[in-house]
């Protein structure tokens, strides 16, 4: 028995798209694990587990990281998995299911823009202690749990060694995806990205609505606003209400074909 599993890219974030019916059996955090390895088997930032909607829920899915943990959302990921399931439903609205709650996607070509989860300043991921925190930050949840640090350079930001302390900072019980972010005009921002359970990546499409929603609140910028990320560019509305939408690219890459233990065979 062969598996097709679909390398897809948006803004240099590659992820994996696997179907459990066509599988037979959900994913596991071992075959996450397996899947993502760089240097043994098929190499990405994670790996979306494809599953039948219910009700007005096209498409569910789970978000795999490489080292076997999920996560509650995924902007790039979210867009993929909606063109995918467009191009098979013959449709251009699609509502993706995620543990985040169902995200509406409108796909039109390869851009697809997805209504993220509502935004917010606080909530239970985020918990300050007498312990210091490093740097000036905003606490953003899409989701999600996210720290917005703004910085003068973001390439100047010691983002690799400072990465995986900060994901596991103590006010972070469920650990926390890092962003460090500089504006360029009224309407435009860099930013780098540590993801929690990946580290650093190309883009991040949460990460992306996060230092947009911190840096509209702190009156730096105005929505809509371009955040420009190492893999390309993304554009994020961000409404009074806390209303977050993400636009962007979805691009499958290839289909390859694997035996039913995941083990790589031959390229579709």
């Amino acid at each position: 028995m062969s598996v097709v599993v679909e390398r897809w890219e948006a803004c240099g974030n590659v992820y994996l798209l696997v179907e459990r019916e066509q599988l037979g059996r959900p994913l596991t955090a071992e075959d996450a694990v397996a899947l993502c390895d760089r240097d043994h088997g098929l190499g990405a930032d994670g790996v979306l587990e494809l599953l039948a909607g219910a009700g007005p829920v096209q498409l569910a899915m789970v978000i795999w990281n490489p080292d076997g943990s999920t996560t509650e959302a995924c902007g790039n990921g979210t867009r993929m998995a909606a063109r995918w399931a467009a191009e098979r439903g013959g449709r251009s609205e699609v509502v993706i299911g995620t543990e985040a709650g169902p995200l509406h996607c409108t796909v039109e070509g390869e851009r697809v823009r997805a209504v993220m989860a509502d935004a917010r300043l606080s909530g239970h991921q985020y918990r300050p202690t007498d312990e210091p925190f490093p740097y000036p930050h905003r606490f953003v949840t899409v989701g999600n749990p996210h720290v917005v640090i703004p910085v003068d350079d973001v390439d100047a930001f010691p983002l690799e060694s400072e990465g995986p302390a900060l994901e596991r900072h103590p006010w972070f019980p469920e650990r926390t995806n890092v962003e460090v972010m500089a504006p360029v005009d009224e309407h435009r921002i860099r930013m780098r990205v540590w993801e929690r359970g990946v580290g650093e990546t190309p883009a991040c499409g949460t990460g992306a609505c996060a230092v947009a929603v911190a840096a509209v609140a702190d009156g730096v910028v105005t929505s809509p606003v371009t955040v420009e990320v190492p893999g390309g560019e993304l554009v994020v509305d961000v409404g009074e209400d806390g209303s977050v939408a993400l636009s962007g690219p979805a691009v499958r890459v290839e289909r390859i074909i694997l035996d039913d233990d995941l083990r790589p065979g031959s390229d579709a």
